[in-house]
């Protein structure tokens, strides 16, 4: 309570991760998560935020997982069916540390779909051809997940 009453930044819940990197979804949801990086800002309770403390599992694996459709599937039907996707939501998705062999085919699909996505921005590809492209990279995905989980 003292340092509630006396710091001047305790007002700012969470402060001590504004500004720093890491990965957010918002929080109303449709059957997918749809998980991307979050660049250096403040937060907002609106978009769930996560910052990696450990090198294993970095953003870009944690990202591809959240877009499965085991992820999706996992949450509908063991943590929350509801339309929301929250925190402690995320917090009861059972993680696979990979290999660094299968890591690198995370960083590979990741790096895929940002650069479709990338090119959309800059409309160097047409939303029909993002989408189709996007379409692909996320049955990739799926089938490395189902691969990790040992789901095949």
């Amino acid at each position: 309570v003292g340092f509630l009453k006396t710091d001047p930044r305790a007002r700012y819940q969470g402060y001590m991760y504004f500004f720093k990197e890491g990965f957010c979804w918002t929080e109303i949801k449709t059957f997918y998560i749809r998980c991307r990086l979050k660049e250096k800002s403040i937060n907002s309770n609106k978009s769930m935020s996560f910052y990696p403390l450990h090198q294993s599992v970095p953003d870009s694996f944690l990202i591809s997982l959240l877009n499965s459709e085991f992820a999706a599937t996992y949450v509908n039907s063991f943590i929350n069916n509801t339309q929301t996707f929250g925190i402690d939501d995320a917090r009861q998705i059972p993680i696979v540390i990979p290999t660094r062999k299968e890591l690198q085919v995370f960083f590979d699909i990741f790096d895929d779909a940002l650069e479709v996505r990338q090119k959309q921005t800059n409309q160097a590809l047409s939303n029909k051809d993002a989408e189709k492209a996007l379409s692909k990279i996320q049955k990739k995905l799926d089938s490395a997940v189902a691969k990790l989980y040992k789901i095949v």
